[in-house]
């Protein structure tokens, strides 16, 4: 299986969301890889080194690619059950393939308008190029404790035809800190907020499951 994390600009929680649901499948004995497409920042990649080198487990495996076609031939050797795209911001090109080789392409994005209305360009861009509507899921990151600007959020993404998820990510102190040692923010030291993350994760399983017919 293959997710894609993709975004039309950075700082929206892509590479958050890349590394919570690799944890999450890799804490239930799948294989998984995370394939870094941001040559210049290499978040995930630098995120692994660290867990790698603190014992985290589960182990996750992480590699740079400078082409999509090179981390499918990778997934095509059958080495691992699950590959997941942290996807460079604005890579348009990439960003096409990317989603044309996905089960889910999940699209991470703030709740301001800033972030919402290139979230949703993206989204319309993707569906022009043949992919389908379905395929594709909005997730709300780094939001406040508004449940208003919340709710105005998700009733806008859908006004335009997409899905979304119903739980979202906080911007927590403790996650930050959590990602900065190599954890995921499903492994912080406070359960609610473990909890919350892989509601997620949790939440993006059950519709691939869906999609998938199972």
């Amino acid at each position: 299986m293959i997710i894609g994390l993709v975004s039309q600009k950075g700082g929206v929680g892509k590479s958050t969301l890349t590394r919570l649901i690799a944890r999450e499948y890799a804490n239930s004995n799948w294989t998984v890889k995370i394939a870094d497409m941001d040559a210049k920042q290499g978040t995930s990649t630098r995120w692994n080194m660290l867990r790698n080198e603190a014992n985290f487990e589960p182990a996750i495996k992480t590699e740079q690619y400078r082409s999509v076609s090179g981390a499918i031939d990778d997934y095509n050797k059958g080495e691992v059950d699950l590959m997941i795209f942290d996807g460079a911001p604005a890579a348009s090109a990439a960003t096409l393939q990317i989603s044309k080789a996905s089960n889910l392409i999940v699209l991470p994005t703030g709740i301001s308008v800033d972030d919402l209305e290139p979230t949703v360009r993206l989204a319309h861009e993707l569906v022009k190029n043949g992919i389908a509507r379905n395929h594709i899921v909005i997730v709300f990151c780094r939001v406040g404790d508004s449940l208003g600007e919340i709710k105005d959020a998700r009733e806008y993404i859908e006004e335009v035809g997409y899905n979304t998820i119903n739980a979202s990510l906080p911007e927590r102190v403790a996650y930050r800190r959590s990602q900065d040692v190599g954890k995921s923010v499903a492994e912080t030291t406070f359960k609610s907020l473990n909890n919350r993350a892989s509601s997620i994760a949790q939440e993006l399983i059950d519709l691939i499951q869906k999609l998938d017919g199972k």
